[in-house]
């Protein structure tokens, strides 16, 4: 029987069975006889011979940590439920979880495969930003402190991450755990947020190598190593190289912050879950596809269980925030300024109405003779980007057309011949979405920032900063005088277009956001999130009325129907979910896309969607009873990125790779 069995720790948890040691304690399987429930404690187990002052501080500062870990609620961190004294040092209360951690993965297979870590990470990733968001750092993340729980990673031993600190390790004169996957910063007793990116770095190094970035045979080595010297080259990451030299940089402060890691690993894992791609083959110039339904999807849409929408019990709260990074956009601009010659992949895009891009949404101004779409002829390419590009939007007239890219510009093209007409430069990164006010005279782009232009002389007149991290959809409502912006840091922000002037923010979401849409009667705003969700929100008080919950995975676009009464939503599910916007509830599921939608939008008379995905197809759908229509290949090869429609609805334009496609319809 193992010393300690049976012992009853703060008066309400009964021993029951060691599960595991570490160089910090020991972790039992117990019994909370309060509540009736299986939890885990763990013993902390201090330095031998600690002087009483010492060891009062530690405890106090371990029950800190540990009350400070309790307040995080995140399905990839561990639960705790409580931290009590036992036996002199503190014991700290868990969830118990059945599995086995990611350091004896790696000790039993040597390495896993990439597309596993990509996941793992990208959960990992998700669980820091939430921490980071709290104010709580981990301090000690490495492969053992990582737990595999089915399907589920999950981050343990935030409540003792101070006692791997270095400071801790000089006082108790103890290597505590393993150096090997610490920030050169934390070595030298200044962890910060960013040092918890560098472990995670170290630990999918680790992960998909089979050995940690640096080692030595001594504690020293291993110091002078991560201080001085380079990690290893990755020999088996594949993708996941760029990201892991991104968080292996040892300046703190040219580091990717979490947020922006998730996005990348997201993206990362979206390429390795691609398909093969098929033999080049010529795209056809001409698509006619009969009213009937493709015969490798059903015929008519989804109606899976969904849980209905949420009615939100509070308004959604006003704030503002200040601060600053870039996403993807940050994380390309960080491996530009340390040297690492690689190409991140891009931010997926997503959907807009007739007057906004990529992540937008407006008024429907023309009113077409309503049919569905039956044929798409190709008409030709837009070129002249010099990488991906990312959004597209029709001026309200339909005779411009603009784009943004990763080449950190804007560009407008005549809509009727495609000739070039202007660039739009001042952007410092990834241009990811693009909107033309009602009346046509100004254009917004969002980026590291959004800016507002004037499209007569293609010079801005504006810049609107105070958002972190990169704008990812821009929206101008149908009067024209308010404009949305979507950001990384998970808030919508509203401005005064007059005079560029926010005057509110829009929290709720749990995670960075991908776009915004106005209804056409400028009354409600739609939005969608990586936290798995859509929200409604009254655009006058900034209240959020429904959430929208059904994809699995980031939503990355959503449009309005020119009537009002539905919205679209676009996932990393691989669907196209349509919601009744009164009642919140979903009213169909389309289904046929094979990789991740990232861009969705209503023709202006409401009766065909279009759609474009990861699997480099546009795919036209009958509304009424959810059956693909036409499938576009265009001139795509690794994306189809996002898709408009002319105000008249005879022209479809969609982006990706380097190019914008277009193509007359009938």
């Amino acid at each position: 029987m193992a010393e300690g069995m049976g012992l009853l720790v703060g008066g309400r948890y009964r021993l029951i069975e060691p599960v595991g040691q570490g160089g910090m304690g020991r972790v039992w399987r117990s019994r909370d006889e309060v509540l009736d429930r299986e939890v885990a404690v763990k013993e902390i187990l201090l330095p031998p011979g600690v002087a009483d002052e010492q060891r009062e501080l530690l405890i106090g500062r371990m029950m800190r940590e540990a009350r400070a870990a309790a307040r995080l609620n995140h399905p990839g961190i561990i639960t705790v439920h409580d931290v009590v004294e036992h036996r002199g040092a503190p014991a700290i209360v868990m969830e118990f979880l059945s599995g086995t951690s990611l350091g004896v993965e790696i000790q039993r297979h040597g390495r896993l495969p990439v597309e596993r870590a990509a996941r793992i990470g990208t959960a990992m990733a998700d669980a820091l930003a939430a921490a980071h968001a709290a104010g709580v750092l981990h301090r000690d993340l490495k492969p053992d402190n990582v737990l595999l729980a089915g399907d589920r990673p999950v981050i343990t031993d935030f409540g003792i991450a101070g006692m791997a600190d270095a400071t801790v390790l000089t006082l108790s004169g103890m290597a505590m755990g393993t150096p090997r996957y610490m920030a050169p910063e934390q070595i030298e007793g200044r962890p910060v947020a960013a040092s918890d990116l560098w472990s995670l770095g170290a630990t999918l190094y680790a992960a998909v190598e089979g050995v940690p970035p640096f080692d030595g045979p001594t504690l020293t080595a291993v110091y002078a190593a991560i201080l001085t010297g380079e990690p290893r080259p990755a020999e088996h990451a594949g993708p996941l190289t760029v990201v892991l030299d991104v968080l292996l940089v040892k300046d703190p402060d040219q580091r990717a912050d979490a947020e922006a890691t998730g996005r990348a690993l997201a993206q990362v894992l979206s390429e390795l879950q691609a398909p093969a791609p098929p033999a080049p083959a010529p795209p056809e110039d001409t698509v006619a596809v009969p009213p009937a339904v493709e015969t490798t999807l059903p015929s008519s849409p989804s109606t899976e269980p969904t849980r209905p929408a949420e009615r939100a019990d509070t308004p959604g709260r006003w704030s503002r925030r200040t601060v600053l990074f870039g996403g993807l956009g940050a994380l390309a601009a960080v491996a530009a300024g340390t040297g690492v010659t690689a190409a991140l992949w891009p931010e997926p895009s997503a959907g807009q109405a007739d007057t906004a891009g990529r992540h937008g949404t407006g008024t429907q101004p023309s009113s077409p003779s309503p049919h569905v779409v039956r044929t798409a002829t190709y008409a030709r390419t837009l070129t002249g980007h010099t990488e991906w590009v990312t959004s597209v939007a029709f001026s309200p007239d339909g005779k411009t057309l603009a784009t943004g890219s990763g080449d950190k510009t804007a560009r407008l093209w005549d809509a009727s011949t495609g000739s070039p007409v202007a660039t739009l430069t001042g952007h410092a990164g990834i241009v990811q979405s693009v909107a033309f006010s009602p009346d046509g005279r100004t254009l917004a782009t969002g980026s590291d920032a959004a800016m507002l232009w004037d499209v007569a002389t293609a010079r801005s007149t504006a810049t609107l900063t105070g958002q972190k991290y990169s704008v990812n959809g821009v929206a101008f409502s149908p009067d024209g005088k308010t404009l949305a912006t979507a950001a990384g840091e998970a808030t919508v922000r509203l401005w005064n277009v007059a005079d560029a002037g926010a005057t509110a923010t829009l929290t709720g979401h749990t995670s960075f956001l991908e776009s915004v849409a106005f209804a056409p009667d400028g009354r409600t705003l739609a939005t969608t999130s990586a936290d798995g969700t859509a929200r409604l929100w009254n655009a006058s008080t900034g209240a959020a009325t429904t959430t929208l919950r059904g994809h699995k995975g980031i939503v990355f676009s959503v449009a309005f129907s020119p009537d009002g009464r539905s919205v679209a939503t676009a996932g990393d599910d691989k669907t196209v979910r349509l919601w009744d916007v009164a009642t919140g509830r979903p009213t169909a599921t389309l289904r046929g896309h094979t990789e991740a939608v990232k861009s969705v939008m209503f023709s202006p008379d409401g009766l065909t969607l279009a759609s474009a995905s990861g699997d480099k197809t546009v795919r036209l759908w009958e509304v009424s009873t959810g059956r693909s229509i036409v499938t576009l290949k265009g001139r795509f090869k690794q994306y189809s990125y996002s898709v408009a429609f002319s105000p008249d609805g005879k022209v479809l334009a969609a982006t990706g790779d380097e190019v914008a496609c277009m193509w007359t319809l009938d």
